[in-house]
């Protein structure tokens, strides 16, 4: 039987650590565990594969010098799996996002936020603070130019009927809405993101404005001091398919 080279243990960790950082996500997408513990699992295991990746390209560099194709093969492979966990993020986040301001709060209106109320009761006392953070906050995200667009929606809709749109948009977007006031334009609902399932608060506005509606909406992350600018991406998605709703039904 012919031996296995020693640099095959180089995948069979890179493939222990992928499936160490793979099972810490699934359970804390279903709520098993809290995610602090989680977050130094992904940090610790995504450093070790980083560093089975760096040792395995002095590795493949030995399999030239010394003409062995097994260990460069192996080498090779474990370097492509040591920057999965570098890839992943990078390419569901994206790049620019990583720069974005440490906030976690984004809202249409820095002066006078959306309050939430409903989602009040759902929040966890380890959560981060649903009050605003104030002048702080509003100005990183003032200042940052990737949350220019970040603005109030005109329509030319009444309160109610603009309030029940939003929620139907909410809705069709997956968001778990958990308050619905037409009358008084106010609406909250949850949201979940994509891979860790991290439970996100929005709550929208809608006010009387020139003969028709502004449309203002908030949206914060429960935990984790910078939110990867998915808070505004979510805002971005909602505004965009009111709008479009909107001039349907005008």
């Amino acid at each position: 039987m012919r031996n296995t080279h020693w640099s095959r243990w180089l995948v069979r960790v890179q493939w222990l650590l992928l499936a160490i950082i793979f099972f810490a996500g699934l359970a804390l997408r279903l709520d098993l565990v809290n995610f602090r513990p989680i977050f130094h699992v992904f940090k610790y295991a995504g450093l070790a594969a980083l560093g089975v990746a760096l040792l395995s390209i002095l590795v493949f560099i030995w399999g030239l010098v010394k003409r062995h194709p097994e260990s460069r093969r192996a080498a090779l492979w474990a370097v492509v799996l040591g920057l999965l966990p570098v890839a992943v993020p990078l390419l569901t986040v994206g790049r620019s996002n990583f720069e974005v301001p440490p906030i976690h709060d984004i809202s249409t209106d820095l002066q006078n936020p959306p309050q939430y109320q409903a989602v009040l009761s759902l929040r966890k006392k380890t959560d981060n603070s649903a009050k605003y953070g104030g002048e702080a906050v509003a100005e990183q995200q003032r200042l940052a130019d990737i949350y220019a667009d970040i603005q109030p929606l005109q329509l030319e809709l009444p309160v109610a009927r603009a309030t029940e749109l939003a929620a139907d948009v909410a809705n069709d977007l997956g968001w778990r809405v958990v308050a619905e006031n037409p009358a008084q334009g106010h609406l909250e609902a949850v949201d979940r993101t994509l891979l860790l399932g991290f439970s996100d608060d929005v709550v929208v506005r809608v006010t009387e404005d020139k003969g028709g509606s502004r449309v203002d909406i908030r949206s914060s992350s429960r935990v984790g001091q910078s939110d990867l600018g998915a808070n505004a991406k979510r805002i971005r998605s909602f505004l965009t398919e009111l709008e479009v709703r909107a001039h349907e039904v005008e």
